[in-house]
């Protein structure tokens, strides 16, 4: 009876030991598997760390990115592009102050030329050849003619800027004469009766012909 007991607990000891044995291989490979997982989860990191930035200077709106001193302010992309576009449009709109401030400064420069029909130089202009003279000095080219002009100008509403062009019904039907706004009710134009003049939009004479304000120079 007693060496039945023996040889009952020496079986159940080979057979602990046999199983032991077999699951060290597998605690190896975990082993391995999770150093393996580990450098692969290193490599992910190297190569998310080596995606392209863009450099300095670059267009932001284009990389849908922000710079990182945005980034370390909290910005988010959305908000980074629209303070670049607002950037952007507010250039846009200096510089297009910075051209109406020339056009009316050349403008300024020919009062008292006379009148001649037909003329286009300081020499003597009508009302479309000195409209088409004063942009000319800007680098912008105009039709010849007063209802030519109209036609290729923007229409605006409200009160007139500096260098936006006035219209005007004289002597024919739709627009047949301009002149320069100098802002607010003022504006300068080449008059038949007293040549290169500034003139009031509240005139009784022009008030009542007033067609309307349109612009070249945004």
């Amino acid at each position: 009876m007693w060496k039945e007991e023996q040889l009952l607990l020496r079986s159940i000891l080979t057979g602990l030991f046999v199983c032991i044995l077999s699951a060290a291989p597998a605690v190896a490979g975990a082993a391995e598997t999770g150093v393996s997982g580990a450098t692969a989860a290193s490599t992910a990191v190297s190569s998310a760390a080596d995606v392209a930035v863009p450099t300095a200077g670059a267009d932001l709106a284009m990389w849908n990115a922000v710079p990182s001193s945005d980034a370390s302010d909290g910005a988010s992309p959305h908000l980074s592009r629209l303070l670049h576009i607002q950037k952007f449009a507010s250039g846009i709109a200096a510089r297009g102050a910075a051209m109406a401030s020339a056009l009316t400064r050349n403008a300024m420069r020919f009062l008292g030329v006379p009148y001649s029909f037909g003329g286009t130089t300081a020499n003597g202009f009508d009302c479309s050849g000195y409209v088409q003279h004063v942009f000319a000095l800007i680098g912008k080219h105009l039709p010849r003619t007063a209802d030519a002009q109209f036609d290729v100008a923007h229409r605006i509403h409200g009160t007139p800027k500096p260098g936006d062009l006035v219209f005007f019904q004289t002597y024919a039907a739709g627009a047949s004469h301009v002149g320069i706004s100098l802002g607010g009710d003022r504006f300068v134009h080449a008059s038949s009766s007293h040549g290169v003049t500034v003139s009031s939009l509240h005139d009784a004479y022009w008030a009542a012909r007033y067609l309307g304000a349109k612009r070249i120079v945004e």
